[in-house]
């Protein structure tokens, strides 16, 4: 018997960090980071579809589910309050080459992509 929810449930959610300091001005890529989950399946459908329609379909889309898959970051409002997701998520949208790289990484993590057979297909 598994008990999924309970035991493997956190596991069994792929999850991608990405690290981004220097883009913000830190001294190393790893001073800044967000940790993001993979959507659901019907969102991931939606990512999937807005990805083949373009940028603007991609960032809107993106923007729209970005608070919910933030797990983890290690951002802070002030020395002692950490920034709310969605605050986290409004800031990625501020910097351009920084919303291309949060989208980029996740856009190229294993539970994006779909496996290849032998013949490529």
């Amino acid at each position: 018997m598994a008990y999924v929810r309970n035991k493997e449930y956190k596991n069994a959610i792929q999850k991608i960090k990405v690290e981004f300091g220097t883009i913000i001005g830190q001294e190393k890529d790893e001073d800044a980071y967000v940790v993001l989950k993979e959507l659901p399946t019907m969102e991931m459908m939606q990512l999937k579809e807005a990805h083949e329609k373009g940028q603007m379909e991609l960032l809107g889309f993106f923007k729209e589910v970005l608070p919910q898959i933030i797990v983890e970051h290690n951002l802070y409002e002030t020395e002692t309050q950490k920034m709310k997701n969605t605050d986290v998520a409004a800031f990625i949208y501020e910097k351009l080459d920084l919303t291309g790289k949060i989208i980029g990484d996740y856009a190229s993590a294993s539970f994006f992509t779909q496996p290849t057979g032998k013949d490529g297909k």
